[in-house]
């Protein structure tokens, strides 16, 4: 049990693989990423691309839940939405 263990990992990829990776990272080149938080104790969950819809089951590695997300609910609000109603306020005179 003294021994060191030595893992060995594949360095050369296929032809085939290597154009599917750089496909896939051309593609993405103008989305933008989002990150998704875990709604129990807001630990970063997944970061998806902006592309992504549907459902998707994730883990928390922070506090061990386990559960479905709606990536349609947890993408990104614009802030000027949240703060519309402080700027349309209109100022009492004297």
């Amino acid at each position: 049990m003294s021994e060191v263990r030595a893992y060995h990992q594949k360095r050369e990829l296929s032809d085939e693989k290597r154009r599917k990776l750089s496909d896939s990272k051309q593609e993405t080149a103008a989305l933008t990423l989002r990150d998704i938080y875990c709604p129990y104790c807001g630990y970063l969950v997944e970061r998806v691309f902006s592309d992504i819809t549907g459902h998707k089951m994730v883990f928390c590695k922070k506090c061990k839940e386990e559960y479905p997300v709606n990536l349609g609910y947890f993408r990104r609000m614009k802030r000027w939405h949240v703060y519309a109603a402080c700027r349309r306020r209109d100022r009492q005179h004297r």
